[in-house]
C-alpha cells in the first residue's frame, strides 16, 4: 500500500473475484476531459458563451469538415497520422462512423478498414451472409466491428440467450477454447433450427473466432468517440480557445507545446508571448482571436508572482510603464530574479521606451551596476518612501512628492536575434517571437528538400533509395564512446517545424563532427538506402554538411 489508510488491498485477478460475487472496477484518469474544462472556461471569458458541452449538436458540419481533413492535431483519440490519413479516405459523416473507426484502428481489426472504406463510398458492394444480419451489421457497411454485435447476432440466428450471449463474448476474448466448442455445436443446431444453412453458419463461427480476438467493446468505443468529438466541435468552432487549453494542460511536457505551438501555426493562429498587461496565469485568448502566453509557463516567475502581477493590473488597471509596473507589484513576491525571466521572456517589451539590452548594459563604463539593478533600487525606494508617507499626517500630500527615476543609457549594439532568442528560449521552452532560421527562410524554400522528421528512424523507410536534404539549428549534442572504443555523436537538430537526430560513427564523425556545435545552423546532404536484410528497414549516410549561410553559393 502506498498509503497508511485502514484499507484492504487485493491483487486478485477480476475473473477470480468475480466467482464470490465481487465486482472489479478500472477507474480512469482522463487529462482530456481538463482540457475540455479549461476550453470552456475561456470560451466563457473571451467570448461569453457558456457552452453545456454535453448537449452539443452531433451533426455539426465544421466538425465532420474537420475530421474529413484530418486536421485532428490537439482532438481525443484520432490525432495519429495514420488515423488522420484514414480519416482523409473515410470522409466520416455521422457519428457511427467515428466510433467505427476508434473501433477499427488497432492491430488486427485495422486490416478492415479499406473495406469499411470502400464499401462507405459505394466502390464495393455491402454483402450479408444471412439477409437478416443487416439489422445488427448496417452502420458498419457489413463489416463485423464490435463485441455486441457478436452478442446481437447469436441471439437473432441461434436464439441465445442474453447469458449465453455475454458467455461466448467473454469465451471468444479470452479463447476459451472448451467452452468454445461446446457453444459452436449449440450454434450450429439452432441456428439449423431457425432455417439457416448450417455451411454459411460454419463460416460465420469461423469469422466470429478470427475477429473476436481483437473485438472491440461498442459502448467503450463510444464513449472515447463522444470525448474525441467534443474535442474535435472545440477545435472547429473555437479554434484558439481549444489550442490554449492543450497549450495551458500540456505546459510542462517540451515536445507537446511544440506539437501544439506547430498545429498553431499550420492553422494560422497567431501566439503572443507572455505579457505583463495582457497574460493571464495560464495560456488564454484575446479580444483580436490570439492565443496569449501565459505568466505562470515563464521559468523563474511561478504562480504567486504571476498572480500578483494579474492582480494588481485588474485592480488598478494597466501597467503605464517600467516604472508604473515596479512601484505597483509587491517586490517580495516579484523580486529581481521574477523580473530578469520576464525581460528575457520578453514579458516587458510591452514598455517600448526601454530595450531587453538596456536591462542588463552596464549603466558607466567598466560598472558592474546594471540597468536592471539600479531599477530594482528606484522600487525599493519608492516602496520605503510610499509607507513613511502614507503612515504620516501628510500622506494625502504623497501625489506632490517626487522620487527621480533612473534613466538607463542606450546601449549601441543590441542583441543579436540569436542572443535575444535564445534567452526567451531558456525562459518559455520554445522560440515563440521568431525563429533562429527565420533569415534563412527565403533561401530554405529552395534548398531544403526534407523535415527533420523524415529523418527519424521509423521515417526513413518512406524515403528508401531518394537523396535527403535538410537544414536546421543544432540545439543539443552529445558525444559518446562505442563498445569499440571509437568516438560518436548525436546531434539534435530543429527546422522550422520539427526535430530530428543526425548520428555522426566512424568516418562521418572524422569529417564532420567539428561542425555540429550548439546554435549553429546547418544544412546536411545524404542518401537513404533501404535495408539489404530486412525491406522494412532504411538507413542513411551523409555525402555532405555545410553552414546554410553557404548554401546559395554552394547549391
Amino acid at each position: 500500500k502506498e498509503t497508511k489508510e485502514d484499507m484492504l488491498v487485493t491483487q486478485y485477478e477480476g475473473s477470480v473475484i468475480e466467482s464470490v460475487g465481487l465486482i472489479k472496477m478500472d477507474f480512469l484518469g482522463l487529462k482530456t476531459l481538463s482540457i475540455i474544462k479549461e476550453a470552456l472556461s475561456i470560451i466563457k471569458k473571451t467570448r461569453g458563451i457558456e457552452i453545456d458541452i454535453d448537449n452539443i449538436p452531433i451533426d455539426d458540419e465544421k466538425t465532420y469538415q474537420l475530421y474529413s481533413e484530418g486536421r485532428t492535431v490537439g482532438t481525443f483519440q484520432f490525432e495519429s497520422a495514420g488515423m488522420q490519413k484514414y480519416l482523409r479516405d473515410l470522409k466520416p459523416t455521422v457519428f457511427e462512423d467515428l466510433i467505427a473507426m476508434n473501433a477499427l484502428y488497432r492491430p488486427g481489426p485495422m486490416d478492415y478498414i479499406p473495406q469499411f472504406i470502400a464499401r462507405k463510398h459505394g466502390r464495393e458492394p455491402i454483402v450479408y451472409d444471412i439477409d437478416c444480419m443487416d439489422e445488427y451489421l448496417k452502420d458498419t457497411y457489413g463489416i463485423t466491428v464490435y463485441q455486441e454485435q457478436v452478442m446481437l447476432l447469436s441471439r437473432k440466428l441461434a436464439n441465445f440467450t442474453r447469458g449465453e450471449s455475454d458467455t461466448l463474448r467473454k469465451a471468444m476474448g479470452k479463447k476459451m477454447i472448451n467452452v468454445l466448442n461446446k457453444m459452436k455445436s449449440k450454434f450450429i443446431t439452432q441456428g439449423q433450427a431457425n432455417g439457416h444453412d448450417p455451411k454459411v453458419l460454419e463460416k460465420i463461427w469461423g469469422d466470429w473466432e478470427k475477429f473476436a480476438s481483437y473485438a472491440f467493446n461498442k459502448s467503450h468505443a463510444t464513449c472515447y468517440s463522444w470525448v474525441a468529438y467534443q474535442t474535435a466541435y472545440l477545435k472547429a468552432n473555437y479554434p484558439a480557445e481549444l489550442m490554449a487549453a492543450n497549450l495551458t494542460c500540456n505546459k510542462n511536457n517540451k515536445a507537446d507545446v511544440t506539437k501544439f505551438m506547430e498545429e498553431c501555426v499550420a492553422m494560422n493562429l497567431t501566439v503572443n508571448g507572455p505579457n505583463v498587461n495582457e497574460s493571464m496565469l495560464n495560456f488564454t485568448v484575446n479580444d483580436e482571436g490570439h492565443i496569449v502566453y501565459g505568466l505562470a509557463g515563464v521559468k523563474g516567475v511561478g504562480e504567486n508572482a504571476a498572480l500578483e502581477i494579474i492582480n494588481e493590473r485588474e485592480k488598478n488597471g494597466k501597467y503605464k510603464d517600467v516604472y508604473d509596473f515596479l512601484e505597483r507589484i509587491n517586490l517580495s513576491s516579484c523580486n529581481r530574479k521574477t523580473i530578469e525571466s520576464l525581460v528575457y521572456a520578453g514579458g516587458l517589451d510591452c514598455f517600448t521606451d526601454i530595450t531587453r539590452e538596456q536591462y542588463f548594459a552596464p549603466i558607466k563604463k567598466d560598472s558592474e551596476e546594471k540597468g536592471l539593478d539600479v531599477l530594482m533600487k528606484y522600487a525599493q525606494s519608492y516602496r520605503k518612501s510610499l509607507e513613511q508617507y502614507t503612515n504620516t499626517l501628510f500622506g494625502d500630500l504623497l501625489s506632490t512628492i517626487q522620487i527621480d527615476k533612473p534613466v538607463l543609457p542606450k546601449v549601441s549594439v543590441a542583441w543579436s536575434d540569436m542572443t535575444r532568442l535564445k534567452y526567451e528560449k531558456d525562459m518559455i521552452g520554445i522560440y515563440l517571437s521568431a525563429h533562429p532560421l527565420d533569415s534563412y527562410k527565403y533561401l530554405y524554400s529552395f534548398f531544403v528538400k526534407n523535415n527533420m522528421s523524415d529523418l527519424a528512424r521509423a521515417n526513413l523507410i518512406n524515403i528508401k533509395n531518394q537523396k535527403f536534404r535538410v537544414g536546421g539549428l543544432v540545439s543539443a549534442v552529445k558525444n559518446g564512446i562505442d563498445k569499440n572504443g571509437a568516438p560518436y555523436l548525436i546531434a539534435t537538430l530543429e527546422d522550422l517545424n520539427t526535430t530530428g537526430e543526425i548520428a555522426l560513427f566512424k568516418d562521418d564523425f572524422v569529417k564532420y563532427s567539428n561542425q555540429f556545435v550548439v546554435d549553429a545552423c546547418l544544412c546536411i546532404s545524404g542518401n537513404v538506402t533501404e535495408s539489404k536484410y530486412d525491406p522494412t528497414k532504411a538507413y542513411m549516410t551523409i555525402t555532405d554538411v555545410s553552414p546554410m549561410a553557404n548554401c546559395l553559393e554552394k547549391l
